[in-house]
């Protein structure tokens, strides 16, 4: 009877086992259910969270005098939460690439199956080395960049110039017609930050004299057509630049009546800080002629690595400004990601690029958003596939989708190479 019970106990087993084993090799998405086979995976990323850039004696730390924290590591560079964020956002993708059948569990990679490239700069190579420890901690993943640390990659990095007449208008242009956009609803924005900062009491309200911020000083400068550099000027820019350190702060403070009660303030104030930062952010990005100048490499790092026959992964550490400038030049239609504050280029997001084969064995891009909310971000949430991040599908204007919501990739194709038309066109200087 004990042998007859054990017998039933190990059979039991082996069926659950082998159930497993089979359920790990197969798709947690429908898109493999339908047959589309998961065959490379190219990851454009923002690096996670930093210490603020922000000097004593600068606007920013004249402004923002009642919310500063206090960081043990200098400006810039990756903090321990980012630290911890972004490892567990490379363990989410060795369980979702696994559960995808992509990767084994313990996967080394062979030489030229795996690539993570970044900026120089101490965040970014710092966020893919922990992204590549939490995604395949047995293997020794050697991270590149060009450049000594801190010193800026110019495919990710560039000056804010319009150095061709072609440019200069086209910059120019869209300024003249979208500046407006990005001022939209803002007094009330603004009367947040101001609640956030103590305004009226901070040393750069003292020094102009003033309790409350102007908003419609904001000056868009473009100094040409000699030297064609865009800046701005104004005290919104000033509340742009002070936004950061605010953000940060948000996202490093884990006690809920710190930032709200505590701080007489809502949730609706600190997206409305927010939404300030990713409007000064996309009044620079979103600029189709900075987009265009600024992109040009990157793209052809992402297209060099989907074409790679034997690479798998690839992992592309950069900026929110990279990333912004990426969805504008793709033409990527407006988006707003929900539950983040940083609702264009979220901490750590990241734009993947799925490569599929389909049972017509065509080949298909799966492009989209994924990135941690901002609960799991302050929190650092344990990630994996029962509390995965957020994702958010990428729709790009004049290709089409499938009924599965891919795209050829040869329609994606089409679109890199239309891309680099415009581009020689605008950069032409005849």
């Amino acid at each position: 009877m004990k042998k007859s019970f054990k017998g039933i106990i190990v059979l039991a087993f082996s069926i659950w086992f082998l159930s497993a084993g089979y359920f790990l090799a197969q798709a947690s998405t429908p898109l493999t259910d339908k047959g589309y086979r998961l065959e490379k995976v190219v990851v454009m990323s923002r690096h996670n969270m930093r210490t603020p850039i922000v000097s004593k004696g600068s606007v920013a730390y004249k402004i923002n005098t009642a919310m500063v924290h206090d960081w043990p590591m200098k400006g810039g560079h990756l903090t321990l939460k980012g630290a911890l964020n972004e490892t567990a956002f490379g363990q989410y993708f060795r369980c979702y690439l696994m559960d995808e059948g992509f990767m084994p569990e313990d996967w080394i990679p062979q030489a030229g199956q795996v690539s993570f490239y970044t900026n120089s700069y101490q965040r970014t190579i710092a966020t893919a080395r922990y992204f590549a420890s939490g995604m395949l901690p047995m293997a020794d993943i050697k991270v590149e960049h060009k450049f000594g640390i801190d010193k800026s990659d110019p495919v990710f990095i560039q000056a804010r110039d319009f150095y061709t007449p072609k440019l200069y208008e086209l910059g120019k242009d869209f300024h003249e017609k979208s500046i407006e956009k990005y001022l939209s609803n803002i007094d009330d924005k603004v009367l947040s930050f101001e609640r956030a900062v103590d305004f009226s009491n901070t040393p750069y309200a003292k020094e102009k004299g003033i309790t409350h911020l102007s908003t419609n000083d904001i000056r868009y400068i473009i100094n040409g057509p000699k030297k064609p550099t865009m800046t701005f000027e104004g005290q919104l820019y000033d509340v742009y630049k002070t936004t950061d350190s605010l953000i940060m702060h948000f996202y490093e403070e884990t006690d809920d009546y710190k930032l709200f009660e505590g701080a007489g303030l809502t949730a609706r104030d600190w997206q409305n800080i927010g939404d300030l930062h990713t409007a000064g952010m996309c009044m620079i990005c979103e600029n189709p002629a900075l987009a265009l100048e600024n992109t040009h490499r990157l793209l052809k790092v992402i297209d060099e690595d989907l074409r790679k026959d034997n690479l798998k992964f690839a992992f592309i550490g950069g900026h929110d400004t990279n990333i912004i400038m990426l969805m504008t030049v793709l033409g990527a239609r407006d988006y707003w990601l929900p539950n983040t504050i940083t609702a264009k280029a979220p901490i750590g997001g990241k734009i993947v690029f799925e490569k599929r084969v389909g049972r017509d064995d065509r080949v298909y891009l799966n492009p989209y958003f994924i990135y941690q909310s901002d609960d799991q971000v302050r929190h650092c949430a344990v990630l994996d596939l029962n509390n995965p991040p957020m994702r958010y599908g990428i729709t790009f204007k004049g290709i089409e989708r499938n009924e599965d919501g891919l795209y050829l990739y040869e329609d994606f194709q089409k679109l890199l190479k239309d891309i680099s038309v415009k581009y020689e066109y605008y950069t032409n200087k005849q």
